[in-house]
């Protein structure tokens, strides 16, 4: 059954269908506040994220974004000590501690908070999903395969599930990027200006798409002056990140000072034992010789340091470094066993296979192989591959800055993510694909 776009322009849709969608969403919802409960519950075990009663315990919140949520809350600040009692103002973009501290703000169950901000995530998703499968007049099942991306490969459901992880927000606004860049839905322009807005408030490593996907939008798209939209948006957002850097800070953070800590963490990678660890064990765990000044007055003395250590090592290691690169591709391309492992109790290291990856990378690599494949077919039409542009475009900017650093799996879910819609959109019912 195809959609009549007149019903949708109208809003005359019947009453049969919208109760078809409304079954749909309570479904899936269902699916995702049970998922969270058994989620979280299997958290705590490992994190201890709540306490007797169930309200969150703020600092067990890993990667900073605890200490950040609670100077929120209670400080009315946001900066972090990272080093020797300094506040880091630009240690980590505000779109994670922001958004739990705003459903803090109602309630500190912890069950409340990781429910509502998977709630309010997949509510999203659906909604702009149906919203462009209806514009777009698909056959309905595939509005049904598009929802259960991301649900459907229990690691990369698990990492959407998550409420610290900036990649859990990143593994569901990314793949809906994609899929309005490769569809017609009327407010195409102003929806993805708005996923690239977010997204650069969620995470340091989205700087590339931030500023180069509406470049290609801008080259590949029809003459529309609301083209023009998403690279406006981008460019607010650098500003209002950059100026609130140089107002706290007096510097204004761009590319790799986005964050004043990303020198510190590049140091885990400048460093000679790096692939005695990596992938298998948490990078965490290298040991960094550097012995810091004592007099470090601010986050830019700590991000300089690094900087220089970091040149200092490339100057002399480029070849180790090089080899290093060859690693991470191979984990990004075929690693399928558990990564970035701590040790346990007995100092051993679980780095069993992760059946969920078998599926995940098949699927990465047969996008991949497959938009080469017509790429090169239709080499002299190349500005009419669209989908295949934009697909490659978001796999190989997303990619750049974990291989000069590192990627672990949970990096990879959002373009896992990306490459089943491709596939879904190149492969299922060729007949009535979509003209793009």
């Amino acid at each position: 059954m195809l959609i009549n776009i007149k019903s949708f322009l109208s809003n005359t849709l019947s009453e049969e269908y919208k109760k078809k969608i409304i079954t749909i969403y309570f479904f899936y919802i269902g699916l995702i506040i049970f998922s969270s409960i058994i989620y979280g519950y299997l958290l705590n075990l490992k994190f201890q994220i709540y306490d007797l009663n169930y309200e969150v315990i703020l600092e067990n919140i890993s990667f900073a974004n605890g200490d950040l949520i609670y100077n929120l809350l209670h400080k009315s600040k946001y900066s972090i000590n990272y080093y020797n009692n300094l506040d880091f103002h630009l240690a980590k973009t505000p779109a994670i501690p922001f958004f739990i501290a705003f459903l803090t703000f109602f309630s500190k169950n912890f069950f409340f908070i990781i429910i509502f901000k998977n709630l309010i995530i997949y509510t999203f998703y659906y909604y702009f999903v149906y919203k462009i499968i209806l514009a777009e007049r698909i056959k309905n099942y595939i509005f049904l395969l598009i929802l259960g991306v991301p649900v459907i490969i229990p690691y990369n459901f698990s990492v959407s599930l998550n409420f610290f992880y900036e990649d859990s927000l990143i593994a569901i606004l990314l793949p809906l990027l994609f899929l309005t860049l490769i569809t017609n839905y009327y407010y195409k322009y102003l929806l993805i200006s708005g996923l690239l807005f977010i997204l650069y408030f969620v995470k340091t490593s989205m700087f590339f798409i931030i500023a180069i996907v509406p470049i290609i939008i801008i080259f590949f798209e029809k003459k529309n002056n609301n083209k023009f939209l998403p690279i406006t948006f981008s460019f607010i957002a650098i500003l209002i990140w950059g100026f609130y850097g140089l107002k706290k800070t007096g510097r204004f953070p761009i590319l790799s000072s986005s964050s004043s800590i990303n020198s510190h963490v590049l140091a885990f990678v400048m460093n000679e034992s790096f692939h005695k660890y990596y992938p298998d064990k948490s990078t965490d765990l290298i040991p960094i010789t550097h012995e810091l000044p004592t007099k470090i007055m601010n986050e830019w003395e700590f991000y300089d340091f690094y900087e220089l250590k970091n040149k200092e090592y490339l100057n002399l290691n480029l070849d180790s470094y090089l080899k290093d690169i060859f690693i991470k591709l191979k984990f990004i391309f075929f690693g399928i066993n558990r990564d970035g492992a701590l040790p346990d109790k007995n100092g051993s290291f679980d780095n069993s296979i992760r059946f969920s990856l078998i599926l995940s990378k098949s699927l990465f690599n047969l996008g991949i192989l497959y938009s080469f494949a017509i790429i090169f077919k239709n080499l002299k039409k190349i500005f009419s591959q669209k989908k295949e542009i934009f697909f490659l475009s978001l796999v190989i900017l997303n990619l750049l800055p974990h291989i000069f650093v590192w990627a672990t799996s949970k990096h990879l879910v959002a373009i896992s993510n990306i490459s089943m819609i491709y596939l879904i959109f190149c492969f299922v019912d060729k007949k009535n694909k979509i003209n793009l």
